[in-house]
């Protein structure tokens, strides 16, 4: 019997917790869990951390980079399998994604940038100047805006919204030029928490909404490419069942998201006046309404 300890920051990463579970279980492994959760409390993961580590966890399951981070940063060598974080190397969990080098393993949550390029060509056929609206101080933000506009520099005019904090959103309308056909919002926490406020300034404009946060779909955003924290966790499990059977985390390469899941959302399409394509809706894992 292991003991394992899972440490995650909020609630919305319960599917990974299940998918690492069962993936655990499909691989034999008789485990009993350790579970501990932040509730969004940032700061509170270093102790959370140490409780796990008191309780003798043979390995840590991380859900999130800040909770990675603190369960990275324990003394000793407890090993830490980790998701759904989007830049592993830049957060300091792997020296390099093929041979992370450390204590940590596990795969990374971002969706590569040519299949949501490809994905928003998909659903919005006409589409040809996009707005990236992101904030301009969150890590991951950044990295996925660089990695979208290298991939749809050739397909798209892109036109850069930042913001530096969430009082400039009141000056959205102002910055949304009659040329946008729609707005990409890649994943960051300040456009997450005041995505109410993007969908009610896109809405005004006439904008679709194109996320890299899967809730924000059902809350009027037209569509999303992301990844399925369930399938993340299970793909987690294996790691860790190699692990808890002898091979060292840094010797395991860092997974990434092979098969992203189609979000969208028909009643936002409705009020947009987009047929949304046949195709999409075939292939989509959930369409609201």
């Amino acid at each position: 019997m292991h003991h394992i300890g899972i440490l995650q920051l909020t609630q919305n990463l319960d599917d990974a917790v299940r998918g690492f579970k069962a993936g655990l279980s499909e691989s034999g492994v008789s485990a009993e869990f350790h579970y501990v959760n932040a509730d969004g409390a940032v700061n509170d993961l270093p102790q959370l951390a140490e409780k796990l580590a008191h309780q003798q966890a043979a390995l840590i399951f991380a859900c999130s980079t800040p909770a990675a981070q603190a369960a990275v940063q324990l003394p000793g060598t407890i090993p830490v399998v980790f998701t759904p974080v989007f830049d592993p190397v830049g957060a300091g969990l792997a020296k390099s994604m093929d041979k992370p080098g450390g204590k940590a393993t596990g795969v990374a949550g971002m969706v590569p940038a040519a299949a949501k390029t490809a994905f928003i060509q998909e659903l919005l056929p006409a589409a040809k100047t996009i707005g990236i609206l992101y904030h301009s101080a969150d890590s991951n933000a950044l990295l996925e805006v660089n990695n979208f506009k290298q991939a749809a520099q050739t397909a798209f005019t892109l036109v850069d919204l930042p913001i530096a904090k969430p009082e400039e959103l009141s000056s959205l309308p102002d910055r949304l030029i009659p040329e946008l056909d729609a707005l990409f919002l890649p994943i960051g926490r300040i456009i997450e928490e005041n995505f109410a406020s993007v969908a009610y300034y896109a809405e005004a404009a006439n904008l679709p909404l194109i996320t890299s946060h899967a809730p924000n779909v059902p809350s009027g955003a037209l569509g999303a490419l992301v990844s399925n924290h369930y399938e993340l966790g299970r793909a987690c499990a294996a790691k860790a069942a190699q692990i808890l059977a002898g091979a060292q985390p840094g010797n395991i390469p860092v997974g990434i998201v092979d098969n992203p899941e189609i979000q969208l959302n028909s009643f936002a399409a409705a009020n947009l006046g987009i047929e949304l394509p046949p195709a999409l809706l075939k292939k989509a894992a959930e369409v609201f309404e």
